[in-house]
This record gives structure tokens, C-alpha cells and sequence, in this order.
């Protein structure tokens, strides 16, 4: 009996792909024709595929929702240059502790900054 984990099915799922593309190049003795590479795009849509119903599978059937909280009237009144700086006055403040997805903020809109700008606001507390 084997101490060895069982292997997830991405892990599964890779050492297929590897197994399938090497005794494809062995056939071929290493030159791919243009059918193999269409072979080997359909096989890594379908591999995609199939792990993203996995991931799906993952996650509760019926997620709670949860409902954004309304923007602040102080908030929305606030122009945009003055939205970007209160984000990066929060930012600052936290010692670069604070994390958001987006690195270039101009190319959100005004209102997704202004819901950043209202996570980060310390004030913002309930």
C-alpha cells in the first residue's frame, strides 16, 4: 500500500495530455502536420473544458448573493481625480498592506472607483 496522495483530476488530467502528445510525436518521429496542431488545440479546448466543469463542481449549487452596499452621497459627489487620491492616501496609509486586482486604475469607471474608494475607507465601517 502506497503513503502516495491521489492525484486531483488537473494532475489526472496533465499526465493524460503528456502520455497523448508523446506517442504523438512518436508516430510522427517529431514533425507535426497541420492536422496534429488542430488535433492538439481541440484536445486542450476539451481539456479546458472539462476542468472548468470540475472547478464549477467545486462551488455551492445555489451561492448566497450578496448586494453591494449603496455608494455614499459624499462619495458620489466626489470628482474622479479626488477618488483616485483617497485610494491612494488608503493604500499608503496601510503600508502597502492593502490589495486590489486592478494595477492601471484610469481605465475604471468612475463608480468602480468609487467602490474601491468606499472599501477602503476606514470611515466606511459599520
Amino acid at each position: 500500500m502506497s503513503n502516495k496522495p491521489k492525484p486531483n483530476a488537473v494532475e489526472v488530467l496533465d499526465e493524460i495530455s503528456r502520455h497523448a502528445a508523446q506517442a504523438a510525436v512518436e508516430r510522427r518521429r517529431g514533425k507535426s502536420t497541420a492536422r496534429d496542431r488542430q488535433w492538439s488545440r481541440e484536445l486542450g479546448a476539451k481539456l479546458d473544458e472539462r476542468l472548468a466543469e470540475l472547478r464549477r463542481n467545486l462551488l455551492p449549487a445555489d451561492p448566497p448573493i450578496e448586494h453591494a452596499k449603496p455608494i455614499r452621497p459624499s462619495t458620489l459627489a466626489m470628482v474622479r481625480d479626488a477618488v483616485l487620491e483617497g485610494i491612494r492616501r488608503f493604500t499608503a496609509e496601510t503600508g502597502g498592506r492593502v490589495q486590489f486586482a486592478y494595477r492601471n486604475l484610469k481605465r475604471l469607471s468612475d463608480n468602480d472607483l468609487r467602490r474601491i474608494y468606499e472599501t477602503l475607507d476606514p470611515t466606511n465601517r459599520d
